[in-house]
C-alpha cells in the first residue's frame, strides 16, 4: 500500500471485536487488547464498527461500502480473520483461528516453525515460551 494512501486514509490499529463489546461479554483485557484482536483499519471503518458486536457491524460495512457481502468477507480474510466466526460473535473461535493464522504467517515469512503449547514438531524452531529479545541477524 502506498505510504500516501496510508496517511490519507487515517489508518491506525483498532480492535476487531471492540473493547466495549468484549468488556460487556466478560473477556479479559489481556485477550481483547492482544494483537490477535487488532488490525489496521481506516478511521472511517473504525467509526462504522464503533463498540458493536461483529454480527451487528458486518452488515453496516456491506451497506456502507455498497458492495456484496462476499467482497467484505474477502477483505476481512485478507486480515487473517474469519468473517464466519465474527458473524456469530464467536470471540473464542475467532481468537484461536486468528492466532493460528498469524503464527503460520510469521513462520512462513521466517522460514522457521514456531512452537507453542499447542504445537508439536521435531524441529525446535522458535518457541513462544522461550523466546528472548535477541535475534539471529
Amino acid at each position: 500500500m502506498p505510504r500516501s494512501w496510508y496517511f490519507d486514509e487515517s489508518i491506525d490499529i483498532h480492535h476487531i471485536f471492540p473493547k466495549t463489546w468484549c468488556e460487556k461479554a466478560g473477556y479479559a483485557p489481556v485477550d481483547y487488547n492482544s494483537i490477535i484482536n487488532k488490525t489496521p483499519l481506516t478511521a472511517r471503518t473504525n467509526r462504522i464498527i464503533g463498540g458493536a458486536a461483529p454480527s451487528d457491524y458486518l452488515g453496516r460495512l456491506v451497506k456502507t461500502a455498497q458492495t456484496p457481502h462476499e467482497s467484505v468477507a474477502e477483505r476481512i480474510r485478507s486480515h487473517l480473520a474469519q468473517p464466519e466466526l465474527m458473524a456469530i460473535d464467536d470471540f473464542d473461535g475467532f481468537f484461536a483461528a486468528r492466532r493460528a493464522a498469524l503464527l503460520r504467517s510469521i513462520s512462513d515469512v521466517m522460514g522457521k516453525p514456531i512452537l507453542d503449547d499447542e504445537s508439536s514438531a521435531e524441529d525446535p524452531g522458535i518457541s513462544l515460551d522461550t523466546a528472548d529479545d535477541t535475534d539471529d541477524l
